[in-house]
């Protein structure tokens, strides 16, 4: 009987045991499914505490199925208003590049990283660095989509800034030389698979160093953003002005129909320029020196472009200034030119090649010589003497004119110490010198004067400094104030050239000076030219109103000196008396002058 239900307890022990075996493993599988709970717990709460926004959704549908709490910070949407809609319909996502290849990218490697432009709930944009996953389901199929995006705006727009500033001036915001060189690259290439032209205009403001050093840089530097702000109201949305430094803008006119039109546009930059500028309460005038460089049907090079652009503004200036001028090849020759003499003249002083000429001038009463102008001469090789004419305005750009003028100074003080220690002072003999508008403007003129007379010995009432209309009138309180300190010292004072500048007869009396010279365009019409004579007779007048001695320029002939003479005028200089000699040819004419005037004596 017992051995009958032997089998029947062992299925029972089997079943039993299998009974408890499915057991433990239910139970453990409910523990897993306990700890997984947990697990996924605890990391959807430690999604929520992430920084960075992250949301989940469905690979298929699009759906938000996940959205934490760092994207609810970050875009102003709650998860409950944003689960169950596509994130670019929340958020307008802009692509780098269309949505169809991202996801093609994402199913074929796995995942996705760039930078995109979503819009926050409050309508303002934010820039993120967004990574994209995929999440598989238990089979191990793609279901849906991980994105973690970190806000990177205050990045972009650090680096935007930056960006900004390596390719933008500084003071004006306007493009600078780097980012004009790239857009006139890319317009030079773009003509010319169109066929079209592209022109150049480079302009530079006349005297400007004068202002800037006259009324200080800040003031200069507010006269630099209202030109700015005039050359961009004469040009087309499409062209650029860009500054390059100091006081040189240029700009790039593109899609140009001819030669005419870009004409017209730097015609109207130089008349929008001649208009007065007001920096702080002062009236400010200036024009501008502008060439103009047009692409031909040839390949144009960029850079020859803008280089040419700039040969032509030198032209312009050398010309006249205020004034514009187109280029043509034979003005390749001229820029060489002028490289080489300003190469050569950087040398000159070091190299004693300058000379000082000296040019009588005589009462026009007695005929006696009153005072000698120093005139600066250039013994340059290969070319012989030159005059001041050819390479005085490029020692005026160059700042040159600082160092030689001062040179002159030394030179002159030191011929007239020794005219003064031969012929003493009765009359006394008097040295003129010229004062440019960057000489005046130095810092360093009043100490220079001084030394110079201190070293050569000669008394200050023997020397005569000469500036033009032009100089004495620019700023009138700084210019007073300059003036009167060299009265002070026992300096004379003369206006040269008078008539040609903008003199103001208010400021005029301001000005602390001994003498008016009429400028030589006036004397040459005397004699048959009425209004010439009108003119001299007006200067005369006005001279002795004001108690100031007048001295004639550019006498060639008799009867030029006596209708000086006539009208009332004191002093003559010109080539009818003497030419400009060496000092030890004016010694000698000076010698036999004194020597005249002791056998009258006697």
């Amino acid at each position: 009987m017992i051995q009958a239900l032997y089998p029947l307890v062992l299925i029972i022990v089997a079943v039993c045991a299998m009974l408890a075996w499915v057991q433990r493993r239910h139970s453990a599988a409910l523990h897993k499914l306990e700890r997984q709970a947990a697990t996924l717990a605890e990391q959807a709460e430690l999604l929520d505490l992430a920084h960075d926004a992250i949301l989940v959704w469905d690979l298929h549908s699009g759906s938000v199925q996940f959205w934490n709490r760092g994207a609810q910070t970050l875009y102003g949407w709650a998860e409950a208003e944003v689960l169950g809609r596509t994130p670019q319909a929340v958020l307008q996502t802009k692509f780098p590049k269309p949505l169809a290849d991202i996801n093609a990218e994402l199913v074929h490697t796995g995942r996705w990283e760039g930078e995109l432009v979503h819009t926050r709930r409050d309508g303002s944009l934010v820039v993120v660095a967004s990574r994209w996953a995929l999440k598989l389901d238990g089979s191990g199929t793609p279901s849906a989509v991980i994105g973690i995006n970190s806000d990177i705006t205050s990045r972009k727009r650090a680096e935007a800034a930056l960006e900004h500033q390596a390719l933008h001036d500084a003071l004006t915001g306007l493009p600078n030389r780097s980012l004009f060189g790239d857009r006139l690259e890319r317009a030079v290439a773009h003509a010319e698979r169109r066929q079209q032209l592209v022109g150049v205009v480079f302009l530079d403001l006349d005297n400007f160093k004068v202002i800037n050093d006259s009324l200080g840089h800040q003031s200069g530097d507010a006269l630099l953003v209202e030109v700015a702000t005039r050359l961009e109201s004469c040009v087309r949305a499409a062209d650029t002005v860009a500054r390059l430094g100091g006081d040189e803008f240029t700009v790039l006119l593109e899609d140009l129909e001819d030669e005419a039109q870009a004409e017209q546009v730097a015609e109207r930059i130089g008349q929008v320029l001649r208009g007065p500028f007001f920096v702080g309460e002062r009236e400010v005038l200036i024009s501008a020196s502008i060439g103009l460089a047009l692409s031909g049907p040839a390949r144009t090079n960029s850079e020859s472009l803008l280089r040419n652009a700039d040969i032509a503004m030198y032209c312009s200036k050398v010309g006249g200034k205020a004034r514009h001028s187109v280029f043509d090849s034979g003005m390749s020759a001229f820029a060489v030119e002028r490289v080489e003499l300003e190469t050569d003249l950087r040398q000159a002083l070091a190299l004693g090649q300058f000379q000082v000429h000296y040019q009588p001038i005589l009462s026009l009463l007695d005929g006696q010589v009153t005072e000698v102008e120093a005139l600066l001469r250039w013994d340059r090789p290969g070319h012989g003497l030159v005059g001041p004419t050819t390479f005085i305005p490029v020692a005026e750009e160059t700042g040159l004119i600082v160092p030689i003028g001062r040179w002159v100074l030394e030179q002159a003080c030191a011929q007239g110490a020794a005219w003064q220690a031969e012929f003493g002072s009765d009359p006394p003999l008097v040295v003129c010198v010229n004062l440019s508008a960057r000489q005046f403007q130095d810092p360093g003129l009043l100490a220079d004067i001084a030394r110079a007379l201190e070293t050569t010995g000669l008394d200050p009432r023997r020397l005569k400094l000469e500036l033009t209309e032009s100089i004495a009138m620019h700023d009138i309180d700084a210019t007073v104030a300059k003036l009167e300190a060299l009265k002070a010292a026992g300096i004379q004072l003369a206006i040269d050239d008078f008539g040609t500048g903008y003199s103001s007869l208010s400021y005029l009396k301001r000005l602390p000076v001994d003498t008016l010279k009429i400028d030589r365009s006036f004397v040459e019409g005397l004699g048959h030219d009425l209004l010439d004579a009108a003119i001299v007779q007006s200067v005369v007048t006005l001279a002795r109103t004001l108690q100031l001695s007048v001295v004639g320029e550019g006498i060639e002939s008799q009867a030029q000196a006596a209708q000086l003479r006539a009208l009332g005028c004191h002093g003559g200089q010109g080539f009818l008396f003497a030419r400009p000699e060496p000092a030890e040819t004016v010694t000698s004419s000076l010698r036999e002058q004194a020597g005249r005037q002791v056998r009258r004596a006697a």
